[in-house]
C-alpha cells in the first residue's frame, strides 16, 4: 500500500515537472528568436497548453512575449490583457530592454482599447525612462510612436512635428524625416519639401527602390496640396518611370491628374486619368480609388461641359456597401462559432478536469482506505498480541498465588507464604474470581476461566467492582509490617486511592505489567503514576517509592 502510494505520488511530480519543463524550454527559444522573428515566436507560444496554469514568472513571458509578437506583425492587440500585470513586473525586473519595451507594449494595448490619453501618458513615462537609461533607439521609437499618434490619432500636427524633431536631434533616418515632412504638409509649414527631400536622398543612399517609389508618390501628392503643381507633376514623372507594378504606375497617374487640373490642362489630366482607369481594371480597386477617379471625371466633365454625372459612383458604393454588410455578416458568423467552439472547448476542459478530480478522489479514497485497513489490522494485532501478554501475566500470577497449595507440606506454612508474598497476591486473585474458578473448575482447558482472564484483561469487568481495597489494606499491614498505615499517616493527603493502590501493590513486589493486568490500566500510565507518586513526595526521579515511605 506505501509503495502504491509513493509510485502515485513520484508519478504526479515527475509529469508536473516534465510539463514545466516543455513550457520553460519553448519560452526560452520564443524569447530567444522574437526580436528577430516574430513568426516563429508565435509558432512555439502556440505550442504551449493551458497559459493560465504556468507558473506566475512563466505566465508573465508569455504574455509579455505575445503581446510583442503581435505588435511586431501588425495585429490587433485588443485581446492582450496580460501586458497590463507583465508591464508592472518587467519595469520591475533587471531586463532593461523588456522594460522599455513593456511602455511600447503597453500604450499599443490601451490605443487598441481606445484609450488614447493613458497612451500618451505611458509613452511619455517610457521616454523618460529610456533618456534615464541613455537608450537612444528605444527613445526615437518612442518619440516616432508618439507623432504617428498625434498625426494620425489626434491630428495635432503641432505637437507631431515638435516630436519628430526631437527624434530626429537624436538619430536622423530616412522614416523620420519622411514622417516629419508628411505632418508639416498636413500643417502647411514651408518646411515639408526639405525634409521629403532629405528623406529621399537617404533612400536613395540605401538603393531601396521600393521605399524610393513610396516616398515619392507622397512626395508628389504632398506638392499638390501646397499647390505646387509644377513639382509635384516632375516628381510623378520620376516616380511613373521608377515604378515597377501596375498599381502604383496608376496611382501615380491620379496624382499627374489632380496636378494638370489644378493647372488648367484638361487635355492632360484625361489623358492620365484614362490611363489610370485602364490599369485599375486589371486588378482589385479601393473604394477611394474608384471615388477619386469618378470625381476627376467629373470635374473634367464640368469644366468643359457644365455638367456631371455621379450616378455610377453611387453605385459603386452600394455594391461595397452589401459587400461590406456581407462581410460583416460572414465576420459576426464566424465570431458566433468560434466563441460557440471555445465554450464547447472550456466544457471540455472542466469536464477533463472533473474526470481527472473524480479519479484523484478515487485514488485517494483507495490509499485513505488502503491505509486505514492496513493501520486497523496492525493495530488490532498489538492489541491481540498485547492480550495474549496479559493473559500470560495473569496467568503467571495465578500460577504464583496457587503454588503453595499445590505444593504438599506448605498448607500451615504461613510464614512461608508471607515471605514469598503469595499470601497477598491469593487474596488479591480471589477477589477477582480467578482462584473460585480455578478452584470449581480446575482444568487448563477451562474455556470459562480464559474468559474471565480475557475479560479482565480486555477491560471489560472493570476492576473497581471487583477488588475491595478496604479489606486489601489490613493484608499489606499485616504482611508488610504495617505498610499502608504508615504511608496513610505520612502521605493520606498528598496521595490519591488509586495511587496509594499502586504503592501498596509495589509493596507486595508486582512489576510493572503485573500491576497494569490487575488495575486494567496501560504500562505507560503506570509509569506516569509512579513519576506523579514521587512529584507528590519530593522524591529522585531513581528513587525507590517503597523504601522511601519506609524509612518515614
Amino acid at each position: 500500500m506505501k509503495k502504491l502510494l509513493y509510485l502515485f505520488i513520484v508519478s504526479g511530480i515527475l509529469l508536473c515537472a516534465c510539463r514545466h519543463t516543455d513550457s520553460t524550454a519553448l519560452l526560452r527559444q520564443a524569447d530567444a528568436v522574437v526580436y528577430g522573428n516574430a513568426d516563429s515566436a508565435m509558432k512555439l507560444l502556440s505550442l504551449i497548453k493551458n497559459p493560465e496554469r504556468l507558473p506566475f514568472e512563466e505566465k508573465m513571458l508569455y504574455g509579455w512575449l505575445r503581446t510583442f509578437a503581435h505588435n511586431v506583425r501588425g495585429a490587433s492587440m485588443a485581446e492582450d490583457s496580460l501586458i497590463l500585470p507583465a508591464f508592472h513586473y518587467f519595469v520591475a525586473g533587471p531586463d532593461t530592454v523588456k522594460m522599455l519595451n513593456s511602455f511600447v507594449l503597453k500604450s499599443k494595448y490601451l490605443y487598441w482599447q481606445k484609450k488614447h490619453e493613458e497612451a500618451m501618458a505611458v509613452l511619455d513615462s517610457g521616454i523618460a525612462a529610456a533618456t534615464a537609461c541613455r537608450d537612444t533607439y528605444l527613445m526615437v521609437n518612442m518619440l516616432s510612436e508618439k507623432a504617428n499618434r498625434y498625426v494620425y490619432v489626434e491630428k495635432d500636427y503641432k505637437k507631431a512635428i515638435e516630436a519628430h524633431l526631437r527624434a530626429i536631434a537624436i538619430r536622423e533616418d530616412e522614416g523620420l524625416c519622411y514622417s516629419l515632412g508628411i505632418a508639416m504638409g498636413l500643417q502647411g509649414n514651408d518646411s515639408a519639401p526639405y525634409y521629403m527631400d532629405r528623406s529621399i536622398e537617404l533612400v536613395e543612399k540605401k538603393k531601396d527602390t521600393m521605399r524610393l517609389v513610396h516616398y515619392l508618390r507622397n512626395y508628389a501628392q504632398l506638392l499638390s496640396y501646397i499647390n505646387d503643381y509644377k513639382r509635384s507633376a516632375e516628381v510623378s514623372k520620376r516616380l511613373r518611370n521608377l515604378a515597377s507594378d501596375e498599381e502604383q504606375v496608376a496611382m501615380t497617374d491620379l496624382v499627374l491628374t489632380e496636378c494638370f487640373l489644378k493647372m488648367g490642362e484638361l487635355d492632360s489630366a484625361q489623358y492620365y486619368l484614362d490611363q489610370g482607369r485602364a490599369l485599375f481594371d486589371h486588378q482589385e480597386k479601393f473604394l477611394t480609388t474608384e471615388n477619386m477617379m469618378t470625381y476627376y471625371q467629373g470635374l473634367i466633365d464640368y469644366t468643359r461641359h457644365r455638367t456631371f454625372d455621379f450616378l455610377k459612383v453611387m453605385r459603386y458604393n452600394d455594391s461595397v456597401h452589401n459587400a461590406l454588410y456581407a462581410l460583416q455578416s460572414t465576420i459576426r458568423r464566424k465570431d458566433e462559432s468560434k466563441e460557440s467552439l471555445s465554450n464547447a472547448n472550456l466544457q471540455l476542459t472542466v469536464e477533463r478536469q472533473e474526470a481527472q478530480l473524480t479519479l484523484l478522489a478515487c485514488l485517494l479514497l483507495l490509499v485513505v482506505t488502503g491505509g486505514g485497513a492496513f493501520f486497523y489490522i496492525r493495530a488490532r494485532r498489538h492489541r491481540l498480541i498485547e492480550a495474549e501478554e496479559r493473559i500470560e501475566t495473569l496467568n503467571r500470577l495465578l500460577a504464583d498465588a496457587t503454588k503453595g497449595d499445590s505444593e504438599p507440606g506448605t498448607a500451615g506454612n504461613v510464614n512461608q507464604e508471607v515471605e514469598d508474598g503469595q499470601f497477598f497476591r491469593k487474596i488479591l486473585l480471589q477477589q477477582l474470581g480467578i482462584i473460585r474458578l480455578v478452584a470449581t473448575q480446575p482444568t487448563s482447558q477451562n474455556q470459562e476461566l480464559l474468559r474471565r482472564i480475557s475479560g479482565i484483561t480486555n477491560r471489560e469487568l472493570p476492576v473497581e467492582s471487583l477488588l475491595v481495597w478496604e479489606d486489601l489494606y489490613p493484608v499489606i499491614d499485616r504482611i508488610y509490617d504495617g505498610f499502608y498505615t504508615q504511608m496513610n499517616r505520612c502521605f493520606g493527603s498528598v496521595l490519591i486511592d488509586k495511587e496509594q493502590q499502586l504503592c501498596c501493590l509495589l509493596c507486595a513486589e508486582f512489576s510493572t505489567k503485573e500491576i497494569s493486568v490487575v488495575t486494567q490500566q496501560s504500562i505507560p500510565t503506570i509509569y506516569q503514576r509512579k513519576t506523579n507518586i514521587r512529584k507528590k513526595l519530593g522524591m529522585g526521579e531513581k528513587e525507590d517509592i517503597v523504601e522511601f515511605i519506609l524509612e518515614r
